[in-house]
C-alpha cells in the first residue's frame, strides 16, 4: 500500500471529534450558559440581599425568570439553527443575534410575570433600555456566543470537505495513474517500443519512449488538490493519446479544438484522464475501423465548458449504464462536487446520430498562476 493510500485510510478511519456531534456542543453550551447566568445573577443578589428576603421566594423567582430566558433562547436556537443546532452560514449567525435581542420584550415581561404568579404583586416595570443593561445583556451575549459557535462549526466542516476533496484526490490521482503500474498498458506501449526499434524507426520509437516518460512525469508530478493551467493538462493528454495512437495506428484520429485566450484558466490537474480512458476503452478498442475523439474547451461567459467527444456506440441502456459511466465519472463528480459545490459539474449523454459527449462546466478562474511545467518530451 502506497503512503497515499495510508494518508486516505488513515483519514476516513480519524475518530469522531465534535464536528459529529453539533448538538451536544451547541445544546450543551446553551445549557451551561444559563446555568452561569444564574449563578451571576444569584452572587449579585447575595452581594446585596433585600431586607425582606424571607417574605419573598426570590431564589424561585430567579430560577422561573432564567428559565423564562432558557426557553425562549431555546426556540430561537431551535428554529434558526434547527433541533440539531447543525445549519449555519452568516445569515443564521446573524439571525441569532437579532433575534436574542428581539425576543428581550419576552424575556423583560418575565421579570413581572413569576412575581405575579408567585406572590401575586408584580414589580414596577423597568424602562426597556435599563432592563438591558440590567438583566438583558444576557440575551446578545447569548447570540454572540451561539453565533461563534455556528461559525466555528461552520469553518470545521469547511476544512473537514477540504481535506475530504484532497482524500479523493489522491485516489483519484492512483486511478489516473493506472496505467503506471498496469502490466498490460506497460506490455502494449513496450511492445509498440521494439516493435519500431526492429523496423529500424529508431526516431520513432525514441519519441514513443519520450512521450511515454513525459507523460509518466506529469502525473507523477501533480499535487492531488493542485490547479493545473488547461495549456499543460491539454499536452499531458495530448501525450497521453499520441501513445495510444502508435498502439491504435490509423484507428485512433485526435483532434483539439481550444478556444484562444483559455491557455491559463485553471482546472484540478489530471480531471480528464478517466474520460479519455472510457474513450478509448469503449469507442476505439471494440472496432475495427477504430474512431474519433475530439476535446475542446470554450468560455461561456464565467463557466470554463470542457467537452469530450466520440464516434463510438455511444452510453448502453440505462439498466447497463454505470458500466460505461464507471467508477471514474462518478469520482470527476464528486471532486468537482467538492471543490467547486454547485457552480461545476459533470453531464454524460449520446450524440446524434451516434457517439457520447462528457461535459464538464467549472467556474473560469483566469487568474494568471505560475506556469505549470508541460511534459514537451517529444
Amino acid at each position: 500500500m502506497t503512503n497515499r493510500e495510508d494518508t486516505s485510510q488513515i483519514a476516513r478511519a480519524a475518530p469522531s471529534s465534535l464536528l459529529d456531534h453539533p448538538a451536544w456542543t451547541r445544546w450543551g453550551a446553551h445549557v451551561a450558559f444559563w446555568l452561569m447566568y444564574l449563578a451571576v445573577r444569584t452572587a449579585a443578589a447575595a452581594a446585596d440581599p433585600p431586607d425582606d428576603a424571607t417574605d419573598f421566594p426570590y431564589f424561585v423567582n430567579r430560577l422561573l425568570v432564567v428559565g423564562s430566558y432558557f426557553v425562549t433562547t431555546a426556540i430561537l436556537l431551535a428554529l434558526i439553527a434547527g433541533p440539531r443546532a447543525n445549519r449555519s452560514n452568516w445569515a443564521r449567525n446573524l439571525a441569532l443575534v437579532l433575534g436574542a435581542l428581539a425576543v428581550a420584550p419576552i424575556t423583560q415581561y418575565s421579570e413581572q410575570f413569576w412575581p405575579q404568579m408567585l406572590a401575586g404583586f408584580s414589580p414596577d416595570p423597568y424602562p426597556f433600555v435599563i432592563y438591558l443593561f440590567q438583566f438583558g445583556w444576557a440575551l446578545p451575549l447569548w447570540g454572540l456566543t451561539q453565533a461563534l459557535l455556528g461559525y466555528h462549526f461552520e469553518t470545521m466542516q469547511q476544512a473537514r470537505a477540504v481535506s475530504r476533496a484532497q482524500s479523493l484526490a489522491y485516489d483519484a490521482q492512483l486511478r489516473m495513474l493506472h496505467y503506471q503500474i498496469n502490466p498490460h498498458f506497460l506490455f502494449n506501449t513496450l511492445n509498440a517500443i521494439s516493435t519500431l526499434v526492429l523496423e529500424k524507426r529508431n526516431d520513432a520509437a525514441e519519441s514513443m519512449i519520450l512521450k511515454l516518460a513525459g507523460f509518466l512525469r506529469y502525473s507523477l508530478d501533480r499535487q492531488p488538490t493542485a490547479l493545473a493551467n488547461l495549456s499543460a493538462e491539454l499536452e499531458a493528454q495530448r501525450k497521453y493519446l499520441e501513445i495510444e495512437q502508435t498502439r491504435f495506428d490509423e484507428k485512433l484520429k485526435v483532434r483539439f479544438d481550444v478556444e484562444p485566450g483559455l491557455e491559463h484558466a485553471k482546472l484540478p490537474s489530471l480531471i480528464l484522464q478517466p474520460i479519455l480512458e472510457n474513450a478509448i476503452k469503449y469507442a476505439i478498442t471494440p472496432r475495427v475501423d477504430g474512431g474519433l475523439i475530439e476535446v475542446s474547451a470554450r468560455r461561456d461567459g464565467d463557466v470554463l465548458r470542457i467537452v469530450v467527444e466520440d464516434d463510438g456506440p455511444g452510453l448502453p441502456g440505462e439498466e447497463t449504464l454505470p458500466r460505461r459511466r464507471g467508477v471514474g465519472l462518478a469520482n470527476i463528480r464528486e471532486r468537482l462536487d467538492l471543490i467547486y459545490g454547485p457552480r461545476a459539474g459533470l453531464i454524460a449523454r449520446n450524440r446524434d446520430p451516434h457517439g457520447c459527449r462528457v461535459e464538464i462546466h467549472l467556474p473560469l478562474e483566469e487568474e494568471l498562476v505560475r506556469p505549470t511545467p508541460a511534459p514537451a518530451l517529444s
